[in-house]
């Protein structure tokens, strides 16, 4: 499962009704108990007789999932039209497009110009957030007497079920092999997982006379970037070695040395053992700067699939190197075709490697991308079903495109859900503009939008700006933004990427946003809660806000903030020359030193160091005026390097696999209880002050 905020179709992992790691949520293709192909279930339509022919048609019960698939009430018995089948997730759902423009709207258009009108009908079984289950319903879809059946999936296939076997796999591999050993496990898993599924299916397909055709995913691999993590815990103490290296070899790229950065970043990846992603990317961007580009998509794909062992975290979709390969492998041994992805967008691109202009995130298709796909997958179906060889090339015509109101809101939706994925300033803003560019109607909505986020003065439902949201939108908008539940968020790089390509457009998005960020969030307004979501999502920490959501994450103690870097961020709304009170409750970790320093700095410029141990201690800490600005501040609270203990912090994490908990794989820091800022206007502006308040009792 993943978290959307403030877009819907997926939901926030860690519901404790369901094993904690499991990533997908079922989808229930078929009857418990009975074999898929007899099954009276195909997804969320039942088969129903009617004079003596089966149709299916779509269950009330099932209404609260209906948005997951295409917008059918039934599923009318075969006839004489050529019945091609498309099944797969939310990549052949079309993910920010649907229902308005879809892989099955484009592959129908292309199979109408070629056969004729009314001569074919494609049966769109796409169902967003469909993982391991795609077997259930392909096998289900039989039922419905295909001509050719097309899959597209592979996104949704991870570690996600660990049995308790896999547990003690792990527990023999972390103490024979370390995190290395952890992810081995982990691909093993998943290749054999694959195989297995991918075999029946095709098997069964064979069997029954039907043609499959299986898409090989591709992933966004120029564009998008996995949220920052530290490395998990290493043998020999390498942990700070890593931390070291790591900070070395990104001023090294800054200060344009990349020779000593690229060496610098393949000791990383020894250290780490391939188990982070980190090294991967500056190894990436050093290869693009020596015009190296199959360099540069060997280490962008080494770095997609570098935390495939890692279940304690959100869980992005992506095809799996390891999955990719399977379906090269296995589907050719039963007679099925292949659509290779990623070697057709790369021959799309002329050798570039994909980027925003193919996706609208990580894996999800643009327009363009979904009429390259479905081109491709015309192809087969003529090649198979006409004996007729045409080029996808000469099928997936510029012609084969939405609206431009729909091109503009999908990409208003893109820019939305990449910023809530912790992705960097150029994408989000690419997709501003872009929606910009191609309806007017979208700067309203901004405006709107960036009013919703930042106003505080009527809760969700209620407020006039998401009314007139809902009024300028399609049902492009209704679905995605507000259908299910919006998280407001300060959204630092998304409202700023909107201001800014407002102000490209002519129009005051700066403006707005500041005057909205001073009369509703300044610290003269009232106290700021600096571990509360609509704050601590600002400060590009992904790991440590997941982390604190309770939603997300079960543990121990699911609501103090852990710091996962040496550096923990937080932002607040100031005013220029007005002072700020700071008041933090903080420890050390119980691995952890027993009594250390740590610093507090505000927009770079050091400000107090204190000792702290490993009981909760709270301190005020009084900012002067002038290291204030207008607008967004950055705190850092600068934690010590402990000696990492891993064997001890390792020891625990069978433990927590058992009972059911997110294993703790990474080094912890520092811990924080609570933290504040307040309006210090009255306090002296010359010099920070720091004073301790109180001792809290030690909490276990």
């Amino acid at each position: 499962m993943l978290r959307i905020a403030g877009l819907t179709g997926q939901t926030v992992a860690g519901h404790t009704t369901r094993p904690l790691w499991n990533d997908t949520p079922t989808a229930y293709t078929s009857e418990p108990g009975v074999p898929p192909k007899q099954s009276r279930h195909i997804g969320i339509w039942e088969r129903k007789t009617e004079n003596g022919k089966n149709c299916f048609v779509r269950r009330l019960e099932t209404m609260d999932t209906w948005h997951f698939w295409a917008n059918v009430g039934r599923i009318e018995a075969k006839e004489s039209k050529l019945r091609i089948v498309l099944i797969g997730e939310s990549v052949a759902r079309g993910y920010l497009y649907d229902p308005s423009f879809t892989p099955a709207m484009v592959l129908q258009t292309i199979l109408d110009e070629q056969f004729g009108k009314n001569q074919t009908e494609v049966i769109d079984l796409a169902r967003t957030n469909l993982g391991y289950e795609v077997k259930d319903l392909a096998l289900a879809a039989l039922q419905l007497e295909p001509d050719i059946a097309i899959v597209f999936a592979g996104n949704n296939w991870g570690f996600s079920q660990p049995t308790f076997t896999d547990i003690t796999e792990i527990d023999v591999a972390i103490t024979t092999e370390g995190m290395a050993g952890v992810k081995r496990v982990c691909d093993e898993y998943i290749q054999r997982t694959v195989k297995a599924m991918v075999s029946e299916i095709a098997a069964e397909y064979k069997s029954s006379g039907v043609p499959l055709v299986w898409m090989v995913p591709e992933f966004n691999l120029a564009d998008w970037r996995e949220p920052f993590t530290n490395a998990p815990y290493l043998p020999d103490n390498r942990n700070r070695e890593w931390i070291a290296t790591l900070k070395e070899a990104r001023q090294a790229l800054n200060d344009g040395e990349p020779l000593r950065a690229e060496q610098l970043a393949a000791r990383v990846v020894e250290l780490d053992q391939g188990t982070c992603a980190a090294g991967y990317y500056i190894l990436a961007d050093c290869r693009r700067l020596a015009n190296d580009v199959d360099g540069e998509r060997k280490y962008l794909e080494l770095a997609r699939d570098a935390q495939s062992w890692d279940f304690s975290i959100t869980f992005i979709p992506k095809p799996y190197a390891i999955a990719q390969q399977v379906l090269r492998e296995e589907l050719p041994q039963h007679d099925c075709q292949v659509v290779d992805l990623p070697a057709l967008f790369k021959q799309y691109l002329n050798g570039e490697v994909p980027g925003v202009r193919m996706f609208v995130d990580y894996c999800h298709l643009t327009s363009e991308g979904m009429r390259v796909a479905m081109g491709a997958a015309a192809s087969c179906v003529l090649r198979e079903l006409k004996g007729v060889e045409q080029s996808w090339c000469t099928l997936a015509g510029e012609h084969i495109a939405p609206p431009p109101e729909i091109e503009a809101e999908a990409s208003f939706l893109a820019a939305i859900h990449s910023a809530h994925f912790y992705q960097r300033y150029d994408m989000v803003h690419h997709f501003c503009t872009r929606a910009l560019k191609y309806s007017p109607h979208i700067a309203e909505i901004m405006f709107n939008y960036i009013e919703f986020q930042l106003s505080n003065k009527a809760p969700l439902r209620m407020s006039e700006a998401e009314q007139q949201i809902f009024r300028l939108g399609s049902p492009l908008i209704h679905r995605y933004l507000f259908q299910r539940h919006n998280e407001k968020w300060l959204d630092k790089v998304l409202l700023t990427a909107m201001a800014d390509a407002l102000e490209a457009a002519g129009l005051p998005g700066r403006e707005t946003l500041e005057r909205l960020y001073r009369e509703e969030h300044s610290t003269r307004v009232g106290e700021i809660n600096l571990l509360q979501s609509f704050y601590l999502q600002s400060a590009d920490q992904a790991h440590e806000f997941e982390g604190l959501r309770a939603q997300s994450r079960v543990d121990s103690d699911p609501q103090h903030f852990r710091a996962y870097w040496p550096d923990s961020k937080f932002v607040f709304i100031g005013e220029e020359g007005c002072g700020v009170n700071l008041s933090l409750t903080c420890r050390l970790p119980k691995l952890s030193l027993d009594e250390a320093k740590i610093s507090l700095a505000c927009n770079g410029e050091q400000q107090v160091e204190i000792t702290i141990g490993k009981q909760w201690s709270s301190w005020d800490v009084s900012l002067p005026g002038h290291v204030v600005r207008d607008g967004i501040n950055e705190i850092v609270v600068h934690w010590p390097i402990p000696d990492f203990r891993t064997a001890e912090a390792l020891s625990e994490v069978i433990v927590k696999l058992c009972q059911m908990k997110y294993p703790e794989y990474y080094p912890i820091f520092g811990e924080i209880h609570s933290f504040a800022a307040s309006d210090g206007h009255q306090l002296s502006t010359n010099l920070p002050t720091v004073q301790i308040e109180s001792s809290l009792a030690k909490v276990a």
